[in-house]
């Protein structure tokens, strides 16, 4: 009987956190925007979409590659590429995310 008093109360402050906690979504409601003039196209918009698509992708940035310990530590920087519809590359971001690959050096 206490088992089940002690999981209905552990149950209902879980339903009150739940419900009293701020969401993510509700703590960034006061976005604010900006005004350019620009006019609004769809047939432009949708036209520039078709034609400039961007993906992410990693690219190795050999001159940050180091050893420690025995390990190679490789180093790939994420960049956000800008390809046409030939998939020649129009632009390439460079993005803050690093992904580091280690295995031993034999």
């Amino acid at each position: 009987m206490k088992q089940i008093i002690a999981l209905s109360c552990l149950l209902l402050l879980c339903i009150y956190l739940v419900y009293n906690t701020p969401q993510i979504s509700k703590q960034n409601t006061e976005v604010e925007t900006m005004e350019t003039g620009a006019t609004h196209n769809p047939e432009t918009t949708e036209e520039m979409l078709d034609t400039i698509m961007h993906e992410f992708e990693y690219v190795h940035e050999k001159a940050i590659d180091k050893e420690v310990d025995g390990y190679i530590v490789e180093t790939y920087r994420e960049y956000e590429v800008h390809r046409d519809q030939n998939g020649k590359i129009v632009k390439q971001i460079p993005i803050s995310n690093y992904e580091y690959v280690r295995y031993r050096k034999y």
